[in-house]
This record gives C-alpha cells, sequence and structure tokens, in this order.
C-alpha cells in the first residue's frame, strides 16, 4: 500500500511541475531525493524490538532536460550489537534514469559500533546529468544557455569518535572525494573561458574535521532541542585545485502543541582559495527552495530560514516556510539590502509511524518568480 500511494504522489508532482517555470528543473529530483534518503537514523529503541528492516518505493518525474525519467529508492536498517542504546545503521540507496539517457545512483552508509562510540558514515553518488551554470556573484541576470552536461563520482567518509579537546557530542576526520568531468558544455560561453576553476572539471581529494552538538529530541520531527554542525575541509595541492571549505548549520525546534511545530535554521557556507565554480557556496535547493541550485554563486552564503510544521490527520500534515539569504565574495561584502527571499508550502504524509518519518512534496517561489518542487524523505532540516 505504502509502494502504490508513493507512486501516485510522484506521479500528481510530476504532472505539476510539467506546467511549471523553465526554471523549475527540481535539481531536489537529482540531488535531493538521492541524497537525502534518510540522512541520519532513527533514535536507539527498546533492545527486544531491534530487528532489520527494508523499505523501498519507486517514482517518476519529467524536466526539460532529463525528460520523463523513472527511479527508485529505499533503505535497509540493522543493528551492529544488542546494546540497549545501540542506535540502527544503515544502508540507504536510491537512481533514477531518463528517457533522455540521464541517471544518477546513490548509496547513503551510516554505521554505528561500540554503543555509538564509534560511527561512520559514507555517502557515494555516481551520475550523469544536465546541470546549470550562470556566472558567479550575487546579480548575475539570467542566462538562456546556461545548461552543460556533467559527469561525476563523488564519496565522502567520516569517522567520528567521542571528542577529546572538544566539547561537543561527537567529532570525526572527513576525507572527500570528487572527480568531475564536464562532459558537453553545450551552448553556454561562460564555461568556454578555460581560466574559470572548474570550466574543465577535475579530480579533488580534501581532508577535514567535524563537530556536532545535538540536543533533538527526535532526529526526523523534532519537538524541541536544537541541531548545531561545523566542518571545515581542505583540499591541498595533489587536488586539481588548492581551497578550503567552512559549513555552520544551526538549527532549533520549538513546539506549541504536540507535532506542532516552528522550526528556524541558520546555515553559513564559506570557500577560500581556488574553488570550482561547482564548490562554490550556492542559493538554492534545501537551503532556499524557489531556486535552483547554484543560481547565484560566490565565495561567501548565508541564509536563514522558518518553517511552522502540522499534522491535521493522523497521516497528513502540512508546512509553510519562508527564507532569506544571499551570497557575496567574502563575509565584509556581504548585502542585507540585496537578500533574496523565498516562501512555499508543503505536503506531509506519515510514512513511518514509529519513527515520524515523513514523505514530503514542497513548493517553493523565489524572489524573480522562480519555483521549484521538491520531493523526498524526511524534513528539509
Amino acid at each position: 500500500m505504502k509502494i502504490r500511494f508513493i507512486t501516485v504522489f510522484a506521479i500528481i508532482l510530476s504532472a505539476h511541475f510539467v506546467s511549471a517555470q523553465e526554471e523549475n528543473k527540481i535539481d531536489s529530483i537529482s540531488n535531493n531525493v538521492i541524497q537525502s534518503i534518510y540522512k541520519d537514523v532513527p533514535e536507539s529503541i527498546d533492545s527486544a524490538a531491534k530487528r532489520s528492516a527494508f523499505k523501498a518505493y519507486p517514482y517518476l518525474f519529467y524536466t526539460p532536460e532529463s525528460k520523463l525519467a523513472f527511479g527508485a529508492g529505499g533503505i535497509y536498517t540493522f543493528y551492529t550489537g544488542k546494546g540497549a542504546e545501540l542506535k540502527p545503521s544503515k544502508i540507504g540507496f536510491g537512481g533514477y534514469y531518463s528517457t533522455n539517457k540521464q541517471y544518477k545512483i546513490s548509496m547513503n552508509n551510516t554505521y554505528y559500533f561500540a554503543n555509538n562510540k564509534l560511527y561512520f558514515h559514507l555517502p557515494i553518488s555516481y551520475g550523469l546529468f544536465i546541470n546549470k551554470y550562470w556566472g558567479i556573484g550575487k546579480d548575475v541576470s539570467d542566462y538562456e544557455n546556461s545548461g552543460y552536461t556533467v559527469q561525476t563520482f563523488a564519496a565522502t567518509l567520516t569517522f567520528q569518535l567521542p571528542p577529546v579537546w572538544f566539547s561537543s557530542d561527537r567529532t570525526g576526520i572527513i576525507i572527500d572525494y570528487d572527480f568531475t568531468e564536464i562532459v558537453d558544455k553545450q551552448n553556454n560561453g561562460l564555461l568556454k573561458n578555460d581560466s574559470l576553476p572548474g570550466s574543465n572539471g577535475g579530480q579533488l581529494i580534501g581532508i577535514g574535521a567535524d563537530l556536532v552538538w545535538d540536543s533533538r529530541d527526535n532526529i526526523f520531527f523534532p519537538n524541541k532541542g536544537g541541531y548545531q554542525y561545523f566542518k571545515v575541509v581542505f583540499y591541498p595541492g595533489f587536488s586539481d585545485y588548492t581551497f578550503a571549505n567552512f559549513e555552520l548549520d544551526v538549527r532549533h525546534y520549538r513546539a506549541f502543541g504536540k507535532d506542532h511545530v516552528l522550526a528556524g535554521n541558520f546555515f553559513l557556507q564559506s570557500a577560500i582559495g581556488e574553488t570550482p565554480f561547482y564548490k562554490l557556496p550556492s542559493v538554492g535547493g534545501k537551503q532556499m527552495r524557489g531556486y535552483f541550485y547554484g543560481r547565484y554563486r560566490d565565495n561567501f552564503f548565508a541564509m536563514l530560514q522558518m518553517e511552522y510544521r502540522q499534522y491535521f490527520t493522523k497521516k497528513w500534515g502540512f508546512v509553510v516556510f519562508s527564507s532569506v539569504g544571499n551570497v557575496a565574495p567574502s563575509i565584509l561584502d556581504y548585502n542585507f539590502e540585496s537578500v533574496k527571499y523565498t516562501y512555499g508550502a508543503g505536503l506531509r504524509y506519515l510514512f513511518n509511524k514509529k519513527e515520524k518519518i515523513n514523505l514530503r512534496m514542497d513548493v517553493g517561489i523565489g524572489t524573480e518568480g522562480s519555483t521549484g518542487i521538491y520531493f523526498g524523505i524526511e524534513e528539509v532540516f
């Protein structure tokens, strides 16, 4: 029954999308749906109920670039021991193939060992698809020939231990690998400039660290608590480009009644050095629903979003949201007078009652009238 519902849900989404504007390319389908399949795992449960489980769902969508596409996603959860507090490990997967011969496959692996004292996270993705590049800066105009075809392979290994020198809940080491090939620049003249970092793709190897503070009462649908995440990744000389990325993600949740939640999220990202254009901090996607991810790019990006969430039946719920943010050459150049705004609403269907995991569909609208439809599992933040 769940698989049938999700198929119908995805078909309805696709029908809405066909009539949307040109900029409504649903980068969430090619990225968010695949990359966000159970990004985290359920909280610990009673040891007597610790059983492995498998869930899967099909979906389909349409964009002018990909044409009609068919996909599927799923997750396998299991336990590496019998401890009462041990969290479930998981192997998440997803993928799609389009009638225009575009595709993307992904695995999102998370493992807990030694009563949660050892943590491994390894997302992997491989794909060939059409992306877009409009240039760098907060004021770049719409560009008719912004499309280009890219083939990518990416994998990031995070290994976390209990902290020794920090007061965080977890601290870890990050190893990041990214191979990107610009298969076809099409008619995008901006990419024919060889002086643009990343205009011909490249191989990146990064080493970094992260810190996590997490007081949420539920990972998937928090009613209270907060989440703070900080990471830094350096890409040294043995990469094709030498640069560094910094990221800060702060979230807070407050309930006015059971599952009537106001959620807030502050997100900041910065790049220093010779950063490939496709690795630059960008407006769009999960951070600012309503813009195609990468519509505006630069060395610094900061945004604030708010969202109200509520169920109106046992299975169905809704959200309304708004965000404000912008890119800049640096934090000192950030201009609050020219920020971008987005707003929108979405539907929720309670996919897993026990863990409070929702299937979601959101419609976002940007400052210039751009729109985006986003489909996935679990909340955006």
